[in-house]
C-alpha cells in the first residue's frame, strides 16, 4: 500500500511559488488602493467647494465658513469626507472673503502620497512626489 500525502519537496515548491506570487501582487494592489483613495479624496474635495460656494451664495463672502480661516480643518458642517474619518487624508481650508483654497494633505497609510488642492477658481493641482512641485488639472484626472 502506497502512503498518501505530499512529499516535503512538493510543499516547498508549492510554498515558494505562493510566495513569488504574493511578492508580486501585494504591491500591485496596494497601488491600486492608494489610486482608490486619492480619487476619492478628489472627489470630496469638490462636495467640499460646493458647500463653501453655497456658504458664499449666501453670505456674499467665504469668511466665516471656516472659522479661523487660517489652513484649520473644515468644519462638518460643510463637508464630512471619508477619507478623513478614515485618518487617510486631512482637508484644511484657507479662507478670505473672496477666495478659498482646499488641501487634502495625506495622512496615515497614504503619507507620501502628495498634497492636493483646489481653489475657488477651479484650479486643481497635485504635487504627486511632494516635492514643492505642483501638477495642474491633467494629473487630477489620471491619477
Amino acid at each position: 500500500m502506497q502512503g498518501r500525502g505530499f512529499t516535503l519537496i512538493e510543499l516547498l515548491v508549492t510554498l515558494s511559488i505562493f510566495a513569488i506570487l504574493s511578492a508580486i501582487v501585494v504591491p500591485i494592489y496596494t497601488q491600486y488602493a492608494q489610486r482608490g483613495y486619492r480619487t476619492e479624496v478628489m472627489s470630496e474635495l469638490m462636495v467640499c467647494a460646493q458647500a463653501l460656494e453655497r456658504f458664499s451664495a449666501v453670505n456674499f463672502t467665504y469668511e466665516g465658513a471656516n472659522p479661523d480661516g487660517d489652513g484649520t480643518p473644515l468644519g462638518k458642517q460643510f463637508c464630512d469626507p471619508v477619507s478623513v474619518r478614515q485618518g487617510r487624508y486631512v482637508i484644511t481650508a484657507v479662507t478670505t472673503s473672496s477666495t478659498y483654497e482646499l488641501t487634502a494633505a495625506p495622512a496615515g497609510a497614504m503619507r507620501g502620497d502628495g498634497v492636493i488642492t483646489l481653489d475657488q477658481a477651479g484650479r486643481r493641482t497635485w504635487d504627486e512626489n511632494d516635492d514643492g512641485v505642483e501638477t495642474e488639472d491633467e494629473d487630477w484626472e489620471e491619477s
